[in-house]
């Protein structure tokens, strides 16, 4: 029997989140893709922003349409209180705060009568007390893991209480979903766990009527007009730094005039020139996700970037950007610039789905640049099989179905690319 992910006697379930629509990060986006669809009635959202108070929120995703409910203290009064404590004093105050968020979720459940709990990564408390309040109210739990878990926190205390609670987590989650077959490799080798691999969604949709609207072709690439356009979007952290000041110093190496990097970030320009990204880079203000699409169809080429040094190299090798089915489907090459043995690099070799400089050399990165510009073929080439790996691999549709059959306790179904074999 073919799974159709249907909403019928779908068993409800609740969120536990820090990052939630309308916030624009990866996550949020991710979430948005898999729950928006999904009857508001079947799911509430849980989390430690108290969204109706961040106000200033601009150009970001629509909210979902269930009820939120806000976990006190907000996670800024957290983050505030624990960089003015000494490590003597964190430790109680951590254990204290672990137990009013098993408190707080336990009622909530209670109170929406939630079936199953899915709890994400990102936030220190987040995923022991789910685990801990399902585990005292006899729910499934499902661990949505976009990084690993004890791996996040580069500060030794923090580090040490999330190491306290990884065997925990891991023991008493119900299922494990993670966002490639990188973290999926690597959670079987340490841990014997075989998670689920849930793609980070987009709506391939999108693209196409964004297709429908303009005009695409090479007749208007910068290649043709004047002025071709590196384009990145999304956030700017110490995950690309070293990657985006490599790319700044391979671009006069190519000896292209009028050749420049674009990027649409909700990060402000005096913190980006503050980490060394400047030269020919043009910092545009915060776009609305609606605009994505046609931001990267506008591009000559698409930067998928991670750093080859920072504070994080688990994180790194196993990490598959939110934006990547969105690059995949903008029929423009991507130009990936990532570790030689992370995931990212892995993925688009495999599937020769855009040019992969995996080592930290400006020379080499200006020379893929070089190909990309000159070579139509080539570039026809990675972007036709981009946009084949796009529509079977992150579409939101059918990650939305393994997504259901979880929390219905179903078997999952497979991608098409699995399920053919590829």
């Amino acid at each position: 029997m073919i799974f159709q992910g249907s909403h019928e006697n779908m068993k409800k379930f609740a969120v536990v989140s820090q990052n939630l629509p309308p916030a624009q990060s990866g996550q949020s986006v991710v979430l948005y893709h898999l729950l928006r669809t999904i009857p508001p009635e079947n799911y509430c959202l849980i989390t430690q922003k108290n969204y109706y108070l961040y106000n200033h929120l601009q150009h970001c995703l629509p909210r979902l349409k269930a009820r939120y409910y806000h976990l006190s203290p907000d996670y800024q009064i957290i983050r505030q209180t624990m960089k003015t404590l000494s490590g003597f004093s964190i430790r109680p105050l951590l254990v204290l705060l672990l137990k009013n968020r098993v408190r707080q979720i336990k009622k909530i459940l209670i109170k929406e009568k939630a079936d199953v709990v899915v709890t994400c990564t990102a936030d220190l408390f987040d995923p022991p007390a789910a685990i801990l309040a399902g585990k005292e109210l006899g729910i499934p739990v499902i661990l949505y893991t976009f990084d690993f878990y004890a791996h996040q926190w580069t500060d030794p205390l923090t580090r040490s209480f999330a190491h306290e609670y990884e065997d925990l987590i891991h023991k008493e989650a119900a299922r494990i979903i993670v966002p490639n077959e990188g973290i999926a490799q690597e959670y079987f080798r340490r841990y014997g766990i075989r998670p689920v691999v849930i793609h980070n969604p987009f709506d391939l949709a999108e693209y196409e009527q964004d297709a429908a609207r303009s005009h695409t072709g090479e007749e208007e690439s910068g290649m043709h007009r004047g002025g071709i356009r590196i384009v990145y979007t999304g956030a700017i952290y110490d995950a690309h730094y070293s990657a985006f000041r490599n790319l700044l110093a391979a671009i006069p190496k190519t000896g292209i005039p009028d050749l420049k990097l674009h990027i649409y970030t909700p990060q402000s320009p005096k913190q980006i020139q503050s980490f060394g990204i400047t030269g020919p880079v043009e910092i545009h203000n915060p776009r609305p996700n609606s605009e994505m699409p046609a931001i990267q169809r506008d591009a000559d080429i698409l930067f998928l970037p991670l750093a080859f040094n920072s504070p994080y190299p688990d994180i790194i090798r196993t990490s598959a950007p939110g934006k990547t089915g969105e690059y995949l489907a903008a029929k423009k090459p991507v130009l990936v610039h990532a570790p030689s043995d992370s995931f990212i690099s892995w993925f688009f070799e495999k599937h020769h789905c855009g040019d992969v400089v995996g080592e930290d050399d400006p020379e080499k990165l200006a020379r893929s640049i070089c190909r990309l510009v000159t070579d139509e073929k080539y570039r026809q080439e990675l972007v036709g099989n981009a946009y084949r790996v796009a529509r079977d691999q992150f579409d939101a549709a059918p990650q939305r179905r393994k997504f259901i059959a979880l929390i219905n306790g179903d078997p999952v179904p497979e991608d098409a690319a699995e399920s053919s074999g590829s």
